[in-house]
């Protein structure tokens, strides 16, 4: 079944869910449980918004719970989540390498788990982005950035890693590097973890960069949260002329979009890959099957179809509960920016 057939057969069965669903939760309300990587996170907080949405619209119960960005501490609020029998898992694992034993107890205890953006073994579908395709269009408008700069392909770039442990963090850098490779004079100079995807982090990585690398013409990083604090230290450095290209879509990296101080974003729509993460657990708890990798669409916004993109935006965060949810992405994307005009 092709992707965008199976998201519409999912889309029907959500339609009938709607109709159903709340009679159902009055006689045995599903528990679903969603571990996340932190709460600090402008886009893991508005993931759970999404959650939460799908949670009222279908009448289960949505137990959220992080690990702080601590692999231990996110191992033992799954395992928790195991003892308590909730009836399904969703989990964006910090190290999928740590939790061999966890998933083993999950099996165990006949509680299927849906992993987001990282494989692990016991995964009864993986729900992510098409990250490597992804970074590799924000590469290629890099490129054309650095070609409008010096006429042609050349340049020196950095890149804001997230979590090294996470599958996330390396296709999103190896879709882009791997474009990169095609054009030898432009240059990736630095390429350094934030650790658990931390502005603080990202703040000192493009200080010491502007000192390191005094010719850098472009930063990529691989989070708003992190591309829009190193925004503030080149204004506060006097160093716009350095481009910065981002990826997430939230909503202060739509406004750098706007005001200028980042070139791109890829939106992703956090709440509503946060709504779908958890409503795939909550069908898969009711036996719906899932191909085992299940992508989730996302696109590119500069400045040209920055308004639909902005529209869009106010509305997930505030008017979530008349979202469209059940809509493929693609077609709620194309309606906003034909009602702006983009």
């Amino acid at each position: 079944m092709g992707r965008k057939t199976f998201f519409l057969v999912l889309s029907f069965v959500l339609l009938l869910t709607l109709s159903f669903s709340m009679a159902a939760a009055q006689d045995a309300p599903l528990r679903i449980g969603l571990v996340q990587l932190g709460t600090d996170n402008p886009f893991w907080i508005a993931q759970v918004a999404g959650g939460q949405e799908a949670a009222r619209r279908n009448g289960f119960e949505l137990v959220v719970t992080s690990g702080e960005g601590d692999v231990t501490k996110q191992v033992q609020a799954f395992e928790d989540l195991v003892n308590q029998g909730v009836s399904a898992i969703s989990i964006n694992p910090l190290d999928a390498n740590a939790f061999g034993p966890a998933m083993e107890q999950a099996a165990v205890a006949n509680i299927p788990v849906v992993c987001l953006f990282s494989q692990m073994d016991g995964c009864v579908t993986v729900l992510g982005f098409e990250e490597r395709v992804n970074g590799g269009l924000v590469a290629q408008y890099a490129v054309k950035l650095l070609t409008d700069k010096y006429g042609e392909p050349k340049g020196n770039v950095a890149i804001l890693l997230g979590a090294l442990g996470q599958d996330i963090n390396t296709n999103r850098a190896g879709g882009f590097t791997d474009v990169l490779a095609n054009y030898p004079n432009i240059t990736v100079v630095a390429a350094e973890s934030t650790g658990n995807w931390e502005a603080d982090k990202a703040v000192a990585l493009t200080e010491n960069w502007l000192t390191a690398y005094p010719d850098l013409d472009l930063i990529y990083g691989l989070s708003d949260s992190l591309t829009v604090p190193a925004s503030d230290v080149l204004k506060r450095a006097g160093r716009e002329d350095i481009m910065l290209v981002s990826y997430d879509g939230t909503e202060v990296g739509l406004a750098g979009v706007a005001d200028g101080s980042l070139r791109s974003t890829v939106a992703l729509l956090p709440q509503y890959n946060g709504f779908w993460n958890v409503y795939a657990a909550y069908l898969v708890a009711t036996g719906v099957q899932f191909p085992a990798t299940y992508y989730m669409p996302g696109a590119m916004v500069t400045t040209e179809n920055l308004a639909g993109f902005q529209q869009l935006s106010v509305d997930l965060a505030e008017n979530i509960t008349k979202f469209p949810f059940e809509l493929p992405v693609g077609n709620i994307v194309a309606d906003y920016a034909a009602r702006a005009g983009s």
